[in-house]
């Protein structure tokens, strides 16, 4: 994956300096001294990102910070200047610049600077391909993963596709457990057939079974005309049975001799109708547990464990977080914050450490409500609920010498959050309340 970097700068060894540590970081470079020539490349083909001086002959940084916002509202833009001002440099912030270098530049600074800068455009690029393609396929997409225990998942879900078994999902509650239900069924040869779902928690004994069987006209009060139930309605297909562990004991008894005979009878039906379908059921408690204690039954049990698949919870799958959140990222930005397009670093670190009692579906929910929340075009750590962000206070660990000088104390806070925004002078100012020129005054004035 590579990005194009336009580079402004007009001492043509910083240029080359630049150029080169760009290249290693991954950018394709194109390099330019003079701010007229930049405002041509950036009207003419916007590249991927914007690294420019402050002072240049011809236009000057700030006109070249404005031109890519016009060209490209999203281009991320580094600002290096040896000539920083409180009035230029809070101009650059409110301008929406990235990061600002201070000049002479640090090698080992820049090369982060550069790093993020491609992380973030990586980031970006896939959130982009994922919301392209959310836009042309309703379905989810096939399943990839990070996490050893979710390989061996889908491992065992692709090795059972090929097959007609009956398959039994396992684990808690918003692990993926009906993602993976669909995931099996396009890899199946009944893929072009229907995948219909049923929640047994959801509905009542009484209508789980007309839900399930169907009902003929007269069957009970209020079946004013025939309705085939979701078995008729799934041949030829799926048929995904989610919190099986919930349906009652009648009802367990008559999907029992359905598997056993292929053949369901409709509520208040004399006939018998043949129907060819797979069933996928899950279940959110042991069955095993739910056996023993009298609420399902031992030979339903043994019918459909023949495949049993565990659906590991997200806190065993910790590596498969980034991938999930991009992917809700681009799912539901366009319709909730289109100006959003990526992750910032310290927010995934967040999501990486949280332990996800919800699961998948508390993470979706999570991006979503931060995609409501989010006022610059990344994901922040004020856009996670309260209780996702780092503590504030009541910790029993100091960061500092108890006795301490004031001076001591700031500068160790100060570091701090710098290191929780990854190095990002820019954002740390944010977070610290002050302008970006003070930060980087009071770094030079402790040495850092």
């Amino acid at each position: 994956m590579t990005f194009n970097l336009l580079i402004a700068e007009d001492d043509v060894a910083q240029a080359k300096l630049l150029a080169k540590t760009a290249a290693e970081a991954g950018f394709e470079t194109q390099t330019v001294h003079d701010g007229n020539a930049a405002l041509a490349e950036l009207r003419a083909t916007p590249p991927d990102a914007l690294f420019t001086d402050l002072r240049l002959p011809g236009a000057d940084g700030l006109a070249l910070i404005a031109a890519a916002r016009e060209a490209d509202a999203g281009m991320p833009i580094i600002l290096a200047t040896g000539f920083a001002t409180a009035h230029n440099t809070v101009e650059a912030f409110h301008l929406g610049v990235n990061d600002v270098l201070l000049k002479p530049l640090e090698l080992d600074t820049l090369r982060l600077t550069l790093k993020r800068l491609y992380d973030s455009l990586a980031q970006r690029r896939r959130i982009d391909q994922l919301a392209a393609q959310v836009a042309v396929q309703a379905s989810p997409p096939l399943m990839d993963s990070r996490a050893p225990a979710m390989k061996h998942c889908l491992q065992l879900a692709a090795q059972v596709a090929a097959t007609e078994l009956p398959v039994l999902l396992e684990g808690e509650t918003g692990a993926g457990k009906g993602v993976l239900a669909s995931h099996v069924h396009r890899l199946s040869s009944r893929r072009e057939g229907p995948f219909l779902t049923l929640n047994c928690g959801a509905l009542p004994p009484s209508l789980l079974e007309s839900e399930l069987f169907g009902f003929e006209k007269g069957a009970f009060s209020g079946a004013n005309a025939r309705k085939p139930g979701l078995l008729e309605l799934a041949n030829g297909g799926t048929l995904f049975l989610d919190e099986i562990n919930s349906a009652s004991l009648d009802a367990q008894t008559r999907l029992l001799q359905f598997i056993q005979d292929k053949k369901l009878m409709r509520l208040g039906g004399v006939k018998s109708i043949s129907v060819d379908v797979r069933l996928i059921l899950a279940a959110n408690r042991p069955l095993k547990d739910e056996v023993a204690a009298g609420r399902f039954r031992q030979d339903l049990y043994f019918r459909v464990q023949v495949f049993p698949i565990p659906v590991p919870p997200l806190r065993e799958r910790r590596e498969d977080i980034p991938g999930l959140a991009e992917f809700f990222l681009a799912r539901h930005g366009r319709a909730l914050n289109p100006i959003v397009r990526g992750v910032a670093p310290e927010t995934l670190e967040r999501l990486l450490k949280y332990d996800w009692p919800g699961n998948v579906r508390e993470l979706e929910g999570v991006i979503q409500r931060a995609l409501v929340l989010a006022g610059g075009d990344t994901l922040s750590l004020s856009d996670l609920p309260a209780d996702m962000r780092p503590a504030q206070s009541g910790g029993t660990t100091l960061l500092w010498p108890v006795d301490a000088a004031l001076d001591e104390v700031e500068r160790l806070w100060i570091r701090h959050i710098l290191d929780r925004c990854g190095g990002n002078r820019t954002q740390a100012a944010r977070q610290l309340g002050i302008d970006p020129s003070t930060l980087w005054r009071r770094l030079k004035e402790s040495g850092e």
